[in-house]
């Protein structure tokens, strides 16, 4: 529990941190989907950022994807390559298109994030699993 005294977080973390800690993320890699520690052990570390439903909204699919495309766009901008990703609720069916990239660091990628309106970002290794704000200062981590 966030704030308790066993608990690594401050009580300021607030609970939608830990819901999406909870997410699982996968990678599309050569046409198979793969779990992101997975990817990240041959590739580095991965930084997952999706433009869909941005904050509290929930647009159309079509606006997501055409968010998601303006992402894409500047990523490859950046000289990256993004490759697809998959945020997915363990506890429901919902899930979000997202990108997978190398070479970015943890403050360009909660400023790309922010850009697009997203709560959080990921930064996934090999063996961690980190949310990370885009709007504020926390950020939670767990195990893979």
């Amino acid at each position: 529990m966030e704030g308790s005294p066993s608990s690594p977080y401050p009580a300021s973390t607030p609970a939608i941190a830990f819901l999406y800690l909870a997410t699982i993320v996968t990678v599309e890699e050569d046409g198979v989907w793969k779990p992101a520690h997975e990817v990240a052990r041959t590739r580095g570390t991965l930084h997952i950022i999706t433009a869909w439903n941005p904050g509290d909204e929930r647009p159309t699919r079509e606006e997501n994807d055409r968010a998601n495309a303006a992402l894409h766009a500047d990523l490859v901008a950046r000289g990256l390559t993004p490759f697809p990703a998959l945020g997915s609720d363990p506890n429901s069916s919902h899930a979000e298109e997202s990108w997978a990239v190398t070479g970015l660091d943890d403050a360009t990628t909660r400023a790309l994030g922010a850009t697009y309106g997203q709560i959080g970002v990921f930064r996934i290794t090999h063996d961690r699993q980190t949310v990370l704000a885009c709007f504020d200062d926390w950020q939670v981590a767990r195990g893979v």
